[in-house]
């Protein structure tokens, strides 16, 4: 473990190597929260969208305020590393040392959290705070609840994405796909806005796919969307879609491995 207690700090360290680039990024999440907060209350005082979405006024709101805090603190980027080593021949020196590249990849990710996790967290309280002199329905409990959902949620995200990286041994130039499917992810997850108010196919296929875990499903507990047998199950499902894409990415990085052509590094 102390080689990977090194990479974790080293992933701090990348982090905050640029300052600028990292607080102008965690700036950019306050223009959407602007935009859409604006946009339901427009909705709420001119209409009757409470009965039609099914969220109360002070639900929805603050369903904007953590979705877009909680995309920021679950988002990935792991993909570009690992497509770069294996475009690049950089995947040639974990080849050859005693170093699982996955746990490599794991920690180096946690690491660039921390700085993310610091700035953020203590917004997410105050938002959290305020829901509750607001009267939502909050508790410590389901706050606590929330904090092992959001953890699940971080683990879950980087599985998907490290098996979304692991194309690029089939792929040539497969960089150029990330941002589509960084964004359509980011849609589906609920970070945008909560699908459940279209009901019906989509809600069942939010429930069904993994994406709405990493977003929707934590956010919802804080929300008291979701009683007590429901924010069970849905820890269930994160926990089964882990170790469904733990599987995947072990088998990805069995079959591509075999194809790999150590050039470059």
């Amino acid at each position: 473990m102390k080689t990977y207690r090194c990479v974790f700090l080293m992933g701090v360290e990348k982090a905050l190597e640029y300052r600028v680039n990292f607080l102008l990024s965690m700036l950019s999440a306050a223009f959407p929260i602007i935009v859409q907060a604006t946009m339901w209350n427009f909705l709420y005082t001119h209409s009757d969208a409470a009965a039609v979405f099914g969220y109360g006024h002070g639900q929805i709101l603050m369903y904007t305020l953590l979705a877009t805090l909680v995309s920021q603190m679950v988002g990935a980027g792991v993909e570009w590393e690992i497509n770069g080593d294996i475009k690049n021949g950089g995947l040639n020196k974990y080849l050859v040392r005693p170093v699982d590249y996955r746990w490599y990849c794991f920690f180096g990710f946690l690491g660039q959290k921390v700085p993310r996790f610091a700035v953020v967290g203590p917004v997410a309280a105050v938002i959290i705070a305020l829901g509750m002199w607001q009267g939502l329905p909050l508790s410590p409990g389901r706050v606590l609840v929330f904090a092992v959902s959001l953890v699940l949620a971080v683990v879950l995200n980087f599985h998907i994405f490290f098996c979304i990286g692991l194309l690029a041994y089939w792929l040539t130039d497969v960089d150029k796909l990330f941002g589509t499917v960084s964004i359509v992810i980011t849609v589906i997850s609920g970070g945008i806005f909560p699908l459940d108010i279209f009901g019906g196919t989509v809600e069942f296929l939010v429930n069904l796919l993994p994406f709405g875990y990493t977003t929707q499903f934590p956010v919802n507990i804080i929300n008291g969307r979701f009683g007590w047998g429901r924010v069970g199950a849905g820890m269930a499902v994160q926990c089964a879609w882990i170790l469904a894409f733990v599987c995947l990415g072990g088998q990805l990085w069995k079959r591509g491995s075999r194809r790999y052509m150590a050039v470059g590094g």
